[in-house]
């Protein structure tokens, strides 16, 4: 009997995989402590992904899920502040990016937020969405990129044959 390809294997289960359709719109979380900023970002966000708000840390560690794609993270917020969450998150969900949106430009070193906490990004709220938008684009498709990567490793793992 011949042991399959590497190709083969991958097709068959590309096959068999749930994979979302393209046009799917990625799950994500917006958390942030202001109804406005929350309500602006929804309604900037929601023709591209599918968009889970929440008002506070709490919720947002709460509400961050297996299918959660990326978290927009205010970083001043009333009671645990948008640090806390982000290394809660971190622990629970060591893969999905992160992306500080803050008005705030001095809450910080930002080498220090960026050692400590390791966001994916830090956008400052000042009205151009651009460039949020593109960080976001790029943070939901490395995260579909480290789940497809690591749905084909396991793949290999259940194909592979014991050592003789």
């Amino acid at each position: 009997m011949s042991t399959p390809s590497l190709k083969s294997l991958l097709m068959q289960d590309a096959d068999d995989a749930q994979a979302p359709e393209p046009e799917a719109r990625s799950p994500i979380l917006v958390v942030d402590d202001d109804a406005t900023v929350r309500r602006a970002l929804e309604l900037l966000l929601g023709e591209l992904y599918q968009v889970t708000l929440a008002a506070s840390a709490e919720e947002g560690v709460a509400a961050v899920g297996p299918d959660t794609c990326a978290v927009v993270l205010d970083v001043r917020m009333n009671g645990y502040d948008g640090f806390w969450a982000c290394d809660e998150i971190r622990k629970r969900h060591p893969d999905v990016p992160v992306i500080f949106y803050s008005a705030f430009q001095d809450a910080k070193d930002p080498y220090r937020i960026i050692n400590e906490h390791r966001p994916f990004g830090y956008i400052i709220k000042d009205g151009d969405s651009r460039e949020l938008l593109e960080t976001l684009a790029v943070a939901v498709r490395m995260h579909r990129m480290t789940l497809d990567n690591r749905r084909l490793v396991e793949s290999l793992k259940r194909h592979r044959k014991p050592p003789p």
